[in-house]
């Protein structure tokens, strides 16, 4: 079953058509939606190609696959931009996008709950090409680092490094 999602040009909130009576799915922004700080719009504006994103469909369904908040900011953030080929200079990781052309966080994130056996409340957020790779807490919002080789620890709560939030962690990975 395909839901038929639009958003109003004002922005949210989405409405599912699908049904005889339109049912609004999300609050508006004043109500949970966070904005993207400038200072991120202006990182990403820097990075080379076209980071707009256009088709936001594909996302949609992508943040209902991986059970992400249409109001947190990752959704916020992949709403809005794609990832083309960001340079980071604090991280030799490669971030992956949510949707279209491929669904690499969808991909790494069966990985690292499958193979790896991380909590379902992880989103892999990179390629795990290094044993290890960059999570995105959806009940927290938090971003975590996680290297394999730390997995017990990990695992017993003793976390390496962590973002409090999705805008914090892109704002220091493309700084």
């Amino acid at each position: 079953m395909s839901c038929n999602f639009s958003r109003c040009k004002s922005g949210p909130p989405l409405i599912d058509h699908s049904r005889k009576s339109p049912a609004i799915l999300e609050r508006p922004c004043s109500a949970g939606r966070k904005m993207i700080p400038t200072k991120l719009k202006l990182l990403i504006e820097n990075q080379p190609g076209n980071t707009l994103r256009t088709d936001k469909q594909s996302v949609t369904e992508a943040l209902k696959q991986l059970n992400i908040d249409i109001n947190s900011e990752l959704a916020e953030f992949f709403l809005n931009y794609t990832i083309t080929f960001f340079k980071s200079s604090s991280s030799d990781e490669e971030l992956c996008d949510i949707a279209d052309p491929s669904n690499e966080i969808e991909i790494g994130t069966n990985f690292i709950h499958e193979v790896w056996e991380l909590p379902e409340n992880l989103v892999c957020l990179t390629n795990i090409q290094g044993e290890g790779c960059y999570l995105y807490d959806i009940n927290s919002g938090e971003v975590l680092d996680f290297s394999l080789a730390n997995r017990d620890d990990f695992l017993a709560g003793k976390t390496q490094q962590k973002w409090a939030s999705f805008f914090e962690f892109l704002i220091w990975y493309l700084s």
